[in-house]
């Protein structure tokens, strides 16, 4: 199953093993479990002994470095532990408490639950101090607990391992480090240097804080692979069980302290505290799919979708729809579950009360609906609030003038922002897995060519401005990619775009004004694989799209090549009806690989396309009114810094983080297209759609377009995609002998 591959693998710099042997991480049990009594100083609170472990790691002390950084993570450990034991303890025994008056008054039960919850927090805390001493459950500072939750321990542990000449160790504490830090150079280059000393055992290297379930779920994955559905149901159901309980913990310790801070009135002060224990818990889960710094947001649903075939296989059908009904409450129109639906459906016997969703993913789902949309209530009712009182301190000149700069760019609210289209990592995982029986062993050699191929650019391109012209860092513009002549070729492309193409079809994603179409590699090819396009313009796009990239990655003077990873034709057409003078736009203000913060900051976490570096769009024509392309200084105040007028071979690009937001102003007549194209330095991102393409364009001019009556290519293209390379043996041989890659690598 494609899963597995990317699951538990050592990031790129331990993937030289022979074999393809499937990492499960397991940790010796007789470490955590080695007795810490003459490390651990009784009495002695965390903080004191994580500050005592960094003064010997500054003195040289190696011994007392391991010895003190060790005792600090098994106390944190602990720490941890009865916390959570005692909160979850207590809220069950304060659930079912009976009630001094049965009659419950003015919410009196509640508040009467967590009077019961408290006196049993703190009996329970006092019964562990006494055995562990005064100091463990002491609070810890924040910043030093901050420095517990983002592994610097590891970051000193590694350093004291190598001075002691542990170099297992070493690499285990440094492995572990990256898996919430992946891009940290130094720790990068220190554990490639520790993988080839002596006495290394790459296979051997683990996260040290891999969560007990990941070796269930990657051994219900082998089981499943196997085809021994007995274990591999076994497996996924104690990784499912493991996974909620791990959550739930999660959950509990993020009930802890607060700061008032603002409003430390009665009601307010337990609304405060609520919302801020309820952010916490909404992290629990971005947490446990962090698998050794590869985010898997699929990770707990696709437990169901491995469930339900096993099940089946096993003859059990009313476990399988429960099963299917429970993913499908994930993702409710996911057309790959929708049509198992359909199937099992068929079956004799099965009642429509089978497809019922299992408890806990209901709970789960239900929960999390109800909490998004409670942050969400609170974001939208707050902000009003907050709005009203800066704007009472505002003098009015300067108001006036904000005011000013935002309807110059329109009204769109931040919170309906979503990023541009792009395959995700599970959907581009998937589908580069189904072509991989077809692909030759030196298809890594093939992808490491497949951006480092120079086109030479026409001498007619200039550049019009830089990052001076344009206000901010890494961004400019040119003129000249294309010519008139190729602009009205590649626009004979956009008569095959698909309305809400990369948007769930929906045809007005960004305007209720403008009708949105787009089309992909992947389409384009299937096109022409079928006599619907022309090969000559899908070449055409490939050569002037590499040149693209080719100008972006010497402009910036890139120390690694940029690879593709999504590109797609575009227009936004002014419908008839919209009003002349309309202030919004036609792309909201974003940036392209981050999530934009109310406090101004913009975080690479989902659902943006964190693996995005670089971006740029090729402007195709300039026959229309509006759809100006213009940078902002920030979200919030919206003032423009630099403004490009589209027009036939023009271009922009720019890094893509939040140094570089964006968006387009409303198209006000007519018809606006364009490439957009997004470059990423991470090879495993690559835009696998153009290797296919490639190889689809060398078997059209060798043999010819295939003839099918009435061919429709669906929404969802990807699976005809995979059909045609099973049913066609030439291509299947041209993408194993990378043919469709030797003469132009784009």
């Amino acid at each position: 199953m494609w899963l597995v591959i990317s699951l538990l693998v050592l990031f790129a710099v331990c993937t030289c093993r022979a074999d393809d042997e499937i990492e499960i991480n397991e940790i010796d049990d007789r470490v955590s479990a080695a007795p810490r009594e003459a490390q651990h100083v009784r009495d002695a609170t965390l903080g004191e002994i994580y500050e005592n472990a960094v003064q010997a790691y500054l003195e040289e002390n190696w011994d007392g470095c391991v010895a003190g950084f060790n005792d600090a993570l098994h106390g944190y450990k602990m720490y941890k532990r009865m916390v959570t034991i005692c909160r979850r303890k207590c809220k069950a025994e304060a659930a079912g408490f009976s009630p001094i008056l049965a009659k419950d008054i003015e919410d009196l039960h509640f508040y009467e639950r967590k009077v019961r919850e408290t006196l049993c927090l703190m009996k329970c805390n006092q019964d562990y101090r006494e055995i562990a001493g005064a100091g463990a459950l002491k609070r810890l500072p924040r910043v030093m607990e901050e420095k517990l939750v983002n592994f610097t321990i590891y970051e000193y542990l590694h350093i004291c391992y190598f001075q002691k000449g542990r170099y297992q160790d070493a690499a285990n504490a440094a492995y572990t480090f990256l898996s919430l830090h992946p891009n940290h150079e130094m720790a990068m280059k220190n554990l490639k240097y520790y993988l080839n000393l002596p006495g290394v055992i790459v296979k051997e290297v683990v996260n040290l804080e891999a969560a007990p379930f990941m070796q269930m779920y990657v051994r219900g994955v082998q089981a499943y692979e196997a085809e021994n559905y007995v274990k591999a149901i076994a497996e996924f159901e104690t990784s499912l069980e493991s996974y909620m309980e791990f959550e739930e913990n999660c959950r509990s310790y993020c009930e802890g302290p607060f700061d008032q801070g603002w409003y430390p009135e009665f009601t307010s002060s337990i609304a405060n505290h609520f919302v801020f224990c309820l952010k916490c818990k909404r992290g629990c889960s971005l947490a446990l799919n962090n698998v050794n710094g590869n985010f898997r947001a699929d990770l707990l649903r696709s437990h169901y979708n491995y469930l339900q075939f096993a099940y089946y296989k096993l003859g059990n059908l009313k476990k399988a729809c429960a099963a299917v009904a429970s993913y499908l409450l994930f993702l409710p129109a996911d057309e790959t579950m929708l049509h198992n639906k359909d199937y099992y459906s068929s079956q004799p016997k099965v009642e429509e009360e089978y497809f019922r969703p299992r408890e806990e993913a209901l709970s789960y789902v239900k929960r999390q609906e109800y909490e998004l949309m409670l942050l969400y209530y609170i974001s939208e009712e707050f902000a009003v609030i907050d709005a009203k009182f800066n704007e009472f301190k505002k003098k009015t000149n300067a108001r006036k003038s904000e005011e000013k700069d935002e309807q110059n760019l329109g009204k769109y609210p931040f919170s309906s922002l979503h990023p541009p289209p792009g395959h995700s990592p599970s959907r581009r995982t998937q589908f580069v897995g189904n072509l991989s029986i077809f692909r030759a062993e030196e298809e890594t050699e093939i992808q490491r060519n497949y951006a480092k191929e120079r086109l030479e650019v026409s001498g007619d391109v200039q550049i019009i401005a830089g990052e001076k012209e344009l206000g901010g860092k890494n961004r400019y513009a040119v003129d000249g990619l294309l010519n008139s002549i190729e602009c009205d070729l590649l626009m004979q492309l956009t008569q095959i775009a698909i309305e809400g193409d990369g948007y769930e079809e929906n045809k007005s994603p960004h305007s209720p004004y403008e009708r949105f179409e787009g089309v992909t590699v992947g389409r384009m090819a299937l096109m022409m694989y079928f006599n619907l396009t022309k090969p000559d313009l899908l070449e055409l796009f490939l050569e002037r799209t590499e040149a693209v990239r080719d100008h972006v990655e010497r402009y910036f003077d890139l120390d690694s090549p940029l690879y593709f990873t999504y590109t797609h034709l575009v227009c936004r057409t002014a419908l008839s009806d919209s009003p002349v003078d309309r202030t919004d736009l036609s792309h909201e203000i974003h940036a392209d690989n981050c999530v934009v913060k109310d406090g101004g900051f913009c975080l690479r976490e989902d659902p943006a396309y964190t693996w995005r570096d670089y971006s740029a769009i090729l402007y195709l024509n300039d026959d229309f009114d509006g759809g100006e392309f213009f940078f902002v200084e920030d979200w919030k105040s919206r003032r423009i810094q630099g403004i490009i007028r589209p027009r036939c071979g023009r271009m922009v690009a720019f890094s893509a983080g939040g140094e570089n937001l964006h968006g387009v102003r409303g198209v006000r007549n007519n018809r606006r297209c364009a490439v957009a194209l997004w470059f990423t330095q991470d090879e495993k991102y690559l835009e696998y759609e153009r290797m296919v393409a490639n190889t689809m364009l060398t078997r059209v001019r060798t043999l010819g377009t295939v003839q099918h009556e009435d061919i429709r290519v669906p929404f969802r293209y990807e699976d005809t995609l995979i059909q045609c390379f099973k049913e066609d043996e030439m291509l299947r041989n041209i993408l194993r002998e990378g043919r469709g890659n030797k003469k132009k690598q784009y």
